[in-house]
């Protein structure tokens, strides 16, 4: 079943509670107040038997004077129903005509009911006095304005307004979490949000605070740790550097000289990897990327060790040309998983065989590095993208400080994408980096 959000639940929650007391108050309206047409009915019999007591208890001499101030002050007419008058249906409408039943029980057969006769408009109805057949005209405005609009679009239109007034109240409800939802996906691609707003209820306002706060205290501690590692890497190279001149200087066996120089060498590379990690989060400049390019410069840069036979490097760029990013961040990627390749997937016969493909998505760029070494139990493949976790026991001991792959995974969550580990059917392992195009500005 597929996930709510919040906003789309509150505005759910809401639609159902004011359908429902609408629907019941309109129920309760419908079954105490009855239906205009007959309210109606029963107002134009009630004029139609008052007009007609009048006239037959009134003196003869009195009768022109009584049905000539009906029509002056209250705009009710008697007219003779003579055999040949000119009876419009048509114009009758559908509410004169539902009323026409409910006056005939109300006042008894033969009442008719018409909306023009003899070509005048008006509300025509027939009664009789004496067995003298009469027509009572009422105005039609008269008539039309007792009706009113329809049940059904009153309704609708509350129904409409009220909606309209839950979808703006959820908004309002849901807009400090979608802003507290945003800045904690920044803080997860290493950004820095804005400062949530520190008002309104009480409640959220308090939310926020602590917040800002966390998100202050997160970005002192980040610049402490870059400070921290970049003076570590400073008083740890500063030395190696020192022991590699003097290596170089001194009268050693060859074989002492290769073990020292190539301990040197992985402690530097491993001060690298830390600072390399520490950095992740710090902004860098954003431009148009040439992958083929790119592709190109990762490909010499393993020249050698392609050349020395102990590597086999196909790089495809597919139909991958250009993408929104840093150079630096995409090469830096490139090579950390070229190099976890290189230090675990190497085959039986020592040669390490790798395939760097790049694809377009509809989002930027998919890139693809598949080794056709051991691979690793599938329970393990999380933790290899964790910091500092090696499986050395399943892919050798290279002395790495197992920050390649992490520090990987941290530049894909940067720009909204991923890294997954999977294991092919024909052995190996394939790491599949996402990489969406930011739109400019840092990352």
């Amino acid at each position: 079943m597929p996930r709510i959000s919040l906003f789309w639940r509150t505005f759910l929650m809401l639609a159902t509670l004011i359908v429902a007391s609408l629907a019941a108050t309109l129920t309760i309206a419908r079954m105490l107040d009855p239906a205009p047409e007959q309210r109606l009915a029963w107002e134009i019999a009630t004029v139609l038997n008052l007009t007609r007591s009048a006239l037959v208890s009134a003196d003869a001499e009195r009768r022109l004077a009584l049905l000539d101030e009906l029509a002056r002050n209250e705009g009710v007419r008697i007219l003779p129903l003579e055999p040949g008058d000119r009876i419009n249906s048509a114009a009758t409408g559908a509410r004169l005509r539902a009323i026409e039943p409910l006056l005939r029980q109300l006042l008894g057969e033969p009442t008719q009911v018409a909306g023009r006769v003899n070509g005048v408009d008006g509300v025509w109805i027939s009664f009789g006095i004496e067995g003298d057949a009469y027509w009572l005209v009422l105005p039609r405005a008269r008539i039309e304005r007792q009706f009113g609009p329809s049940w059904q679009l009153l309704g609708a239109l509350a129904l409409s307004l009220s909606l309209l007034g839950a979808l703006l109240l959820s908004r309002v409800v849901n807009r400090p979490l979608a802003a507290l939802a945003r800045a904690l996906g920044a803080i997860s691609r290493g950004e820095r949000p804005p400062a949530l707003a520190e008002d309104g209820p009480t409640e959220i306002a308090a939310l926020n605070r602590r917040f800002n706060r966390m998100t202050a205290e997160l970005a002192t501690l980040e610049r402490d740790r870059t400070l921290a590692l970049a003076g570590i890497s400073h008083d740890i190279r500063s030395p190696l550097a020192r022991l590699r001149m003097e290596i170089e200087l001194a009268h050693l066996d060859p074989t002492q000289h290769e073990a020292m120089t190539s301990d040197i060498e992985r402690i530097d590379r491993i001060v690298g990897q830390f600072v390399e990690y520490a950095r992740i989060g710090q902004p860098t400049r954003i431009e148009t990327v040439d992958v083929p390019a790119v592709l190109g410069t990762v490909a010499a840069a393993y020249r050698p060790a392609v050349q020395s036979g102990a590597l086999e490097l196909g790089i495809e760029s597919g139909d991958a040309s250009q993408w929104r990013g840093s150079p630096t961040d995409l090469t830096r990627t490139l090579s950390n998983l070229i190099d976890n390749a290189l230090r675990y997937g190497c085959s039986a016969d020592g040669v390490t065989r790798v395939d760097v493909r790049a694809d377009a998505t509809s989002k930027g760029i998919a890139i693809s590095v598949t080794d056709e070494g051991p691979g690793v139990p599938p329970e393990q493949l999380e933790r290899l993208m964790r910091p500092f976790e090696r499986l050395d026991s399943e892919r050798g001991d290279t002395g790495g400080a197992g920050l390649g792959l992490a520090i990987t995974d941290r530049i894909a969550r940067r720009y909204g994408g991923q890294l997954v580990l999977a294991l092919p059917a024909e052995g190996g392992l394939q790491a599949r980096l996402d990489l969406p195009s930011l739109p400019g500005g840092a990352a």
